[in-house]
């Protein structure tokens, strides 16, 4: 007996056991390719050849991520560090080609497992020494480093020492989340 579904003629549901499933291919990605998708307001990313498509960040999201950034110019331009020594060689006029010293997360509803597994993993696994996941919805950080089990959970001053001759980072995170969480 056929079914159908909407004027559609569905598959047959067989018992058969001499039937064998052949597991789906997964296209792989290169972050060249992703680059030239069109821009249809989707973020995609590519971590370890797999693709993850998530809509585009909320405006929370987006206030954090520019709190951050000034934050982190404004500490840079104060001591002049930009490029930890031991990874200069690294930059070139593209991007850095390597692992930078510190990666920073904004996770959103949509992006809260890649960024807390996969992206973590890969970070982590590539030299990446130190990992912030910024929770605004829980207004903390997870800070990751290599070799760690779990999360060091930061609800109030976060401090980033990248080099012992310079003054370390403090971050005021119940300040930083009352201007992200307006």
């Amino acid at each position: 007996m056929t079914e159908t579904w909407g004027g559609t003629e569905l598959p047959s549901v067989s018992k058969r056991t001499d039937l064998m499933r052949m597991p789906a291919l997964v296209p792989r990605y290169t972050a060249d390719e992703i680059r030239r998708f069109p821009d249809d307001r989707l973020r995609y990313e590519v971590i370890r050849g797999e693709l993850f498509v998530t809509p585009a960040p909320g405006t929370r999201h987006q206030r954090a991520v520019l709190e951050l950034a000034v934050t982190l110019r404004d500490y840079v331009d104060r001591h002049g560090l930009v490029v930890l020594q031991d990874r200069a060689q690294q930059l070139t006029d593209q991007r850095l080609m390597g692992p930078p010293s510190l990666a920073i997360e904004v996770i959103s509803y949509s992006s809260k497992r890649t960024d807390r597994l996969q992206k973590r993993e890969l970070y982590l696994h590539e030299g990446v020494e130190e990992y912030w996941v910024l929770d605004p919805g829980q207004r903390r950080v997870e800070r990751w480093q290599p070799g760690a089990s779990e999360a060091e959970i930061v609800t109030g001053s976060l401090r980033w020492a990248p080099r012992a001759e310079v003054v370390p980072l403090h971050l005021d995170l119940a300040e930083l989340f009352r201007k992200v969480c307006r």
